[in-house]
């Protein structure tokens, strides 16, 4: 029934394309995007999907209603529609479920190391008032490094991380925004954010930081000791 009631209405559609409107809307709040006469019509979008949508101008034609959703974050997870009417008749053609997750990286180090660099990469020649901001996810949110303005902004830093943690100097040509962490202790295991605030954009990258305890020199000796007792033994 409803591939009849499709049929129809795309039969209705061929002879009265300007008069169609395809419409994305994302069901927990607004509309994304909007096509009428075979144009995008975003007077009504909001501004959460500014500059980072687009539909084919032939859709009609090709009935290809796909949307090109642009740079997705995490707060695009969702569940999105797309309906087309004609007159008083309105059809949904289908539902999708976005999920966006985080570019997540796992390090393991050891306790004693001189420092850790935790990842953080994007384009290069970023703009003059990109914030590069790393915090502390887990087990409680912490600002471990903040960079504005051209230069480190640490007011807000947490107390652990004073004086402990660096960024490239050059990292708007580059595009490198890795945080060096010094002597790295089994208190900084946890999950690290690294957000880059550029543009309209907002850009995430996880890290996920596990410290262990180095291996105690009495359990790198015992096995030692034990052979030279056994040996020892043998020969007595």
């Amino acid at each position: 029934m409803k591939m009849l009631l499709v049929l129809l209405l795309l039969i209705n559609i061929s002879q009265h394309a300007l008069a169609v409107v395809v419409e994305v809307n994302d069901l927990s709040c607004c509309p994304v995007s909007t096509q009428r006469e075979g144009r995008d019509d975003l007077r009504g979008q909001n501004q959460r999907y500014s500059g980072r949508t687009s539909m084919r101008r032939d859709a009609l034609h090709t009935l290809d209603f796909s949307l090109t959703l642009r740079k997705p974050q995490l707060t695009d997870s969702g569940s999105y529609t797309c309906s087309i009417s004609f007159g008083r008749e309105e059809l949904t053609l289908t539902v999708i479920q976005l999920q966006v997750k985080d570019q997540q990286v796992e390090m393991k180090v050891t306790e004693g190391l001189e420092s850790v660099i935790l990842p953080c990469k994007t384009k290069s020649y970023l703009p003059e008032d990109t914030t590069v901001e790393w915090t502390r996810s887990d087990p409680e949110l912490m600002m471990v490094h903040v960079y504005a303005n051209e230069g480190d902004q640490l007011n807000d830093q947490d107390g652990l991380y004073r004086d402990r943690t660096t960024v490239n100097e050059d990292l708007l040509r580059t595009g490198d925004l890795s945080l060096t962490l010094k002597k790295p202790t089994k208190r900084d295991s946890g999950g690290y954010i690294c957000t880059i605030y550029r543009d309209k954009d907002i850009l995430r990258q996880k890290v996920e930081l596990q410290v262990k305890e180095p291996f105690p020199s009495w359990a790198i000796a015992l096995p030692i000791i034990l052979v030279v007792l056994g040996v020892s033994g043998d020969l007595l």
